[in-house]
């Protein structure tokens, strides 16, 4: 049963959740009860902004910095993903339309980040991409193609600078 202004108030406690008052370890048992389920070990700071917490999927150990944004469409973080401060997922996507309304029609892609995945301060991945395991996104990067496991990915476009040892050094 939906209650009149419980849509309000939904959206009120999920704007509390973002709150410098809410501490880190307390942040993600608060975004469970509005749909996001958590496995033990995610952390998140203040003022992340998950738009749809409901499609989004996180395996255990994922850290989100301040100011993470996670667009509403199926998003994907595997296990000990780090996602750096002001990073951006963005899942929706536009066609190319006519001269009098260039941004066409539009929907949700998918975005996918592989397990042990480190995403840089203000990088930023588009819509319908993965992101392989063992990769490192450096600071501003902006991913435009899928990221093959264990690469470093660097520029605007981002493309890979070098291969990542799979044993744990670089």
């Amino acid at each position: 049963m939906n209650l009149p202004g419980s849509a309000i108030a939904r959206r009120a406690a999920l704007l509390f959740s973002r709150s410098e008052l809410v501490p880190n370890r307390l942040r993600p048992a608060l975004l469970d009860r509005f749909g996001l389920r958590a496995p033990q070990g995610v952390w998140s700071s203040a003022n992340v902004r998950i738009l749809d917490p409901t499609l989004l999927t996180l395996g255990e150990g994922v850290y989100l910095n301040r100011e993470v944004y996670i667009d509403n469409g199926p998003v994907t973080l595997g296990r000990n993903v780090y996602v750096g401060l002001r990073a951006m997922i963005i899942t929706a996507k536009r066609s190319l339309g006519g001269p009098e309304l260039r941004a066409g029609d539009g929907g949700p892609e998918p975005v996918d980040i592989g397990d042990g995945t480190w995403i840089g301060a203000g990088a930023i991945i588009l819509p319908g991409l993965t992101v392989g395991a063992g990769c490192i996104v450096a600071a501003g990067a902006v991913v435009t193609k899928d990221c093959t496991p264990n690469g470093l990915y660097a520029g605007v476009p981002a493309r890979r600078i070098r291969d990542l040892d799979e044993a744990g050094a670089a």
